[in-house]
Parts: C-alpha cells; sequence; structure tokens
C-alpha cells in the first residue's frame, strides 16, 4: 500500500493535536506538514510537491478553506474538509472535496474519509487503464474510462463506449467480464447489464440512465446499487 502523504491544516491547536494523532496511527498515511492557517498551507505545498491529501479546516482568519480550496489547481491535493460547522458542506462539495468531516469526529470517520481518498487517487492513478478484447477477429484495446455500459447478448457482450455510436461485440460471458473490471468503478445492475458508475447520469428505484438510455435495475442488484448511491448523495 502506497503511502498518503498529507497536510493538516486548523488554526485551533487542540484539533490540529487531534488530527496530527489521527494522520500519526493511521497505516500508509504521512503527515508531512502542519500549519495553522492557509498562508502557511500555501507555503507548505510549494515546499513539498509530492502531497497527495490535505485535511483543511473551513472557518479560519483572512483566508477560509473554501478560498484556499478554489486557488489550488487541478494537479494539487485532495481536500478533506474538517470543521464545527455543518452549513458548510455545500460549498464543500462544491469544490471537489473528498469528504467533509464534522468536529468532532471519530477515528472510524477518520479512517472512512481516508479510504475514500486513497479510492479517488486510485481511480486517478488508472485512468489510463484498457482491457484487450477481440472482435472479428482483431484484438481491440478499449480505455476502461471510455466504457459506459456493457450488455450480455447470449454467448456474447456488446462494450458500448463514449467514443463511438457503435458498441464492441467479442465472444465472452458477462460474468467473466465482470471478474477482470475493477469493483470501485463498474457494478452489475442486471442479468445483462455492467455499468461504468462514472458514466451514471440519474438513478430511480428500478432503472438507470446512462448516455441518454434507461436501463432496468434488477432485483437483486438494487440493494447493492443503492448503497453506492446514498453515499455519494449529499
Amino acid at each position: 500500500m502506497e503511502t498518503l502523504k498529507c497536510i493538516a491544516v486548523d488554526d485551533e491547536p487542540l484539533a490540529l493535536l487531534q488530527l496530527s494523532k489521527y494522520i500519526e496511527r493511521t497505516p500508509g498515511v504521512e503527515v508531512v506538514d502542519t500549519c495553522y492557517d492557509a498562508t502557511e498551507a500555501l507555503a507548505a505545498l510549494e515546499r513539498h510537491s509530492d502531497i497527495d491529501l490535505m485535511f483543511l479546516d473551513i472557518n479560519m482568519p483572512d483566508m477560509s478553506g473554501i478560498e484556499l480550496a478554489r486557488r489550488l489547481p487541478p494537479s494539487q491535493p485532495l481536500v478533506i474538509f474538517t470543521t464545527a460547522y455543518s452549513e458548510y458542506a455545500i460549498e464543500g462539495f462544491k469544490v471537489e472535496a473528498v469528504d467533509y468531516l464534522t468536529k468532532p469526529f471519530s477515528y472510524d470517520e477518520f479512517t472512512a474519509s481516508v479510504e475514500r481518498a486513497r479510492r479517488r487517487l486510485d481511480r486517478g492513478n488508472r485512468a489510463d487503464e484498457a482491457i484487450y478484447v477481440k472482435e472479428s477477429g482483431v484484438t481491440r484495446r478499449i480505455m476502461l474510462g471510455d466504457i459506459c455500459m456493457i450488455k450480455s447478448l447470449a454467448e456474447y457482450v456488446q462494450i458500448y463506449l463514449a467514443s463511438s455510436p457503435r458498441p464492441v461485440t467479442t465472444l465472452m460471458s458477462l460474468r467473466s467480464l465482470e471478474e477482470t473490471l475493477p469493483v470501485d468503478r463498474f457494478m452489475r445492475i442486471h442479468r445483462s447489464y455492467i455499468i461504468n458508475l462514472d458514466a451514471v447520469e440519474g438513478v430511480w428505484h428500478n432503472k438507470v440512465k446512462i448516455a441518454s438510455e434507461e436501463l432496468p435495475v434488477g432485483e437483486s442488484y438494487r440493494a447493492r446499487l443503492r448503497e453506492y448511491i446514498s453515499g455519494k448523495t449529499l
């Protein structure tokens, strides 16, 4: 497991101490620097170019955590907000924060947020992952991020891509393909369908919308899909 390098930012010394203890207690996470305000945090980012994650208080003097997060370029660390004020949650997620921890938060809540950050980093690191399938005697390379959904068609599967109006058809079972796909990116929702979770446009009780198409969600798959969606709902 690769170590996540972190910066903790909070203007309250006791809160910063508690956060540092949580980080030190967690395997695979290292606190590289601690800061008392946004100015110190910006300086720390200049000193350390390899930071993966920033724990960021929101209500700070001079510059709030929200303002600081907005100034960060896309290549900068992921952000987990820590604050005593729950009313900032919506603003926090607007800047694509990984999570929002309301003080006082438990160690279990902290580690759950760290795992969310790790999964997001893993997805980013795997952005160029691909699978290879045969179609009409030709081996095709398909980027995982290009897949919208996969449909079972007797002994074949059809792989629908965002980049092409025509699906790729290959001799393979849906189950065998399911076993090769990363479970944090793809989900079986029906005996005939696997979806790319990042491609979901809308969810109903028994349907999902992907690429303007409504797909059925099988009864035995609904609980897992509901659990995933509830974890993403603000």
